[in-house]
């Protein structure tokens, strides 16, 4: 990530911000983000496009998606409801979300791989093993107070299990919504003492492919859709779509870079 994103993201978190450059001379907040608001004027799509990217800014996202919509107004095309669809899709792949097509495999991954699932693995198994013994004593028991209360307690532990196994499932349900990143490697691609991550294929990201983005269409209810269709409308629109959302995006963080540049030069 450049200086200029990483102050960008950085100047929407709740803590304060200065840019330190060469030892003395400093940008203040107040500045940064007047450089953020000349740009957001000069280029409007290419800042919505970096809020949507870096700060997840909803109201940023449905501007960008009724500019999409005018870009459509302009192209001859005869399905444009699927491929209005498929600026969504670009979208997500811009800002590095996963497509439908790919949800419940990182969801899985979340709720395997995470620090949260390992440490919701090592206390169900922990429950588990208690719940054995609980269970082993159980054929000892001498009075009926005892064998309920041991039941009892199996009870509170299996419950124990069952809210755990509902938070993993929550959490691994939310993480996969923010980003693409392959959580068994951690974007790394790499698997120590193995090599090649096998689930995300050494790519450290589950970037769609073309198969991935015309599932996303059937996910979503618009059905199949045909060889010739895709290949002659539908697949130039997502990869023209997709092109300019990154020529918008770079060209508003080449300027905010440009801009800060100028600031410490003065």
């Amino acid at each position: 990530m450049s200086r200029a994103i990483e102050l960008f993201a950085r100047m929407h978190e709740v803590r304060s911000v200065t840019a330190d450059e060469r030892g003395h001379q400093t940008l203040t907040g107040d500045v940064i983000l007047a450089v953020f608001g000349k740009v957001q004027h000069k280029m409007p799509l290419g800042m919505d496009l970096l809020m949507a990217k870096y700060v997840h800014d909803v109201p940023a996202v449905n501007r960008i998606i009724d500019v999409m919509a005018t870009w459509l107004n302009d192209e001859p095309s005869k399905r444009k409801d699927l491929a209005m669809a498929l600026s969504y899709v670009a979208l997500d792949v811009f800002c590095d979300k996963p497509v439908a097509s790919q949800k419940r495999q990182l969801a899985a991954l979340w709720r395997k791989y995470s620090d949260q699932a390992k440490r919701s693995n090592r206390l169900i198994k922990g429950w588990q093993v208690k719940i054995k013994q609980l269970q082993r004593n159980l054929d000892s028991c001498e009075t009926q107070t005892a064998e309920e209360r041991l039941l009892s307690a199996i009870n509170e532990f299996e419950a124990l299990i069952i809210k755990e196994r509902r938070r993993i499932d929550e959490y691994a349900q939310c993480q996969f919504l923010k980003s693409s990143t392959c959580p068994r490697c951690s974007g790394t691609g790499l698997i120590l003492n193995t090599g090649e991550c096998p689930s995300c294929s050494g790519h450290g990201l589950f970037v769609p492919s073309v198969d991935n983005i015309r599932q996303h269409l059937r996910h979503i209810g618009l059905g199949r859709v045909s060889d010739k269709l895709w290949e002659n409308e539908l697949k130039p629109w997502f990869e023209k779509c997709l092109t300019k959302l990154y020529v918008y995006s770079q060209d508003a963080a080449t300027e905010i870079a440009h801009t800060l540049e100028l600031e410490i030069r003065h």
